[in-house]
C-alpha cells in the first residue's frame, strides 16, 4: 500500500490535483494506493491533537494512512519559501517512531520557477531527523498553472515527472 499525502489544507489546490493524478496513474498500473488529503484533518489539530492529546478520528487516520505504510508520497506546495505549516504540525503530532524506516517521495509544487526546491530540502532534513528515508528523485513541478491542457489532461514535463515517479513506486 502507498499513501499519497496532499500536504495542504487549502481547498481546490493544485497540490490536490497533482495528488489525485498520482493516485490515478499508480492505480492504473495496479498499485495499491490511497490518498490522505489534509482537508480532512480535524479543525482543531493545532491544539487538540498534540502533546498527548488524540481524537479517535485523528488516530484512525494515522492508523490507516501512516502506521502500516512503507511508501509515502508527499505532494508539497511552496508556502513562503518552504512547505505548509500544517505538514509540520502533522509530523510533530505523530510520534517519531511511527515515521522511522519509511520511504518518502517528495513532490514539490509551485507557481514559481523552482518547484519548491527549498521546501523539499527543508522537508528532507526533517525526514532524516525522524529516521525516514527520502528517495533521490524529487519532482519539482514549477509553473504548476501550466500543468494541464484545456481538457484537464496533465501534459509535457509535468506528465513526464509524475510518470517517472509512479514508475518508481
Amino acid at each position: 500500500m502507498i499513501t499519497v499525502i496532499i500536504a495542504t489544507n487549502r481547498k481546490d489546490s493544485a497540490s490536490g490535483r497533482v495528488g489525485r493524478e498520482i493516485e490515478q496513474r499508480a492505480a492504473a498500473l495496479g498499485k495499491n494506493v490511497q490518498v490522505w488529503d489534509f482537508n480532512d484533518l480535524p479543525v482543531d489539530i493545532a491544539f487538540g491533537e498534540t502533546y498527548g492529546n488524540r481524537s479517535d478520528a485523528f488516530q484512525q487516520a494515522i492508523d490507516q494512512f501512516i502506521v502500516p505504510i512503507q511508501q509515502l508520497v508527499f505532494v508539497v506546495p511552496e508556502y513562503n519559501g518552504s512547505f505548509p505549516g500544517i505538514l509540520k504540525l502533522v509530523i510533530d503530532a505523530i510520534p517519531q517512531k511511527v515515521w522511522q524506516d519509511k520511504m518518502a517521495y517528495i513532490v514539490g509544487v509551485s507557481s514559481g520557477a523552482a518547484g519548491n526546491l527549498r521546501g523539499q530540502e527543508h522537508l528532507t532534513g526533517i525526514f532524516h531527523y525522524v529516521k525516514m528515508h527520502t528517495h533521490y528523485f524529487k519532482p519539482k513541478l514549477s509553473g504548476i498553472q501550466e500543468a494541464w491542457d484545456a481538457n484537464g489532461n496533465l501534459q509535457g514535463r509535468f506528465k513526464d515527472q509524475i510518470d517517472q515517479l509512479v514508475g518508481l513506486l
